[in-house]
């Protein structure tokens, strides 16, 4: 009984130093690598004028309001309707169930697909210059 008492206090002494160290070791602060009073100050910079663009996207334009975006937004193009959609998408897929069946002619269905893909790119939106204001 005697020896295993002995090594339980060893391990009660060991652990207690365990939990005490990293206590005792974060209450001391480090010192700094380089002392605040040695350190090299930033040295001021004067900066003069600078060149500015001269077109008039750049310049300030006095409109004699104040902007406002209380107008709704518009889109470039009108936007499609769910119902204009939905009778697209059946046009389309009679279109393809009657090639698939034979009911028309490749030519057909090649032509038709020609008008879609022309539209499509009728409706394509293009790319225009930011709005200034």
């Amino acid at each position: 009984m005697g020896e295993h008492m002995q090594s339980v206090r060893a391990a009660t002494v060991v652990a207690v130093c365990g939990m005490l160290l990293p206590l005792l070791a974060a209450c001391k602060s480090l010192e700094p690598i380089v002392a605040p009073a040695y350190m090299q100050r930033p040295k001021a910079q004067v900066v003069g004028p600078q060149p500015v663009d001269d077109s008039p996207i750049s310049q300030k334009r006095d409109t004699g309001t104040y902007p406002t975006f209380a107008k709704p937004m518009t889109a470039a193009l009108p936007q499609m309707e769910k119902d204009e959609a939905g009778t697209m998408e059946e046009s389309m897929t009679r279109l393809g169930n009657a090639r698939r069946r034979g009911q028309i002619s490749e030519t057909e269905y090649k032509r038709k697909v020609a008008e879609m893909r022309a539209l499509y790119d009728q409706q394509k939106p293009v790319a225009t210059p930011a709005a200034s204001q």
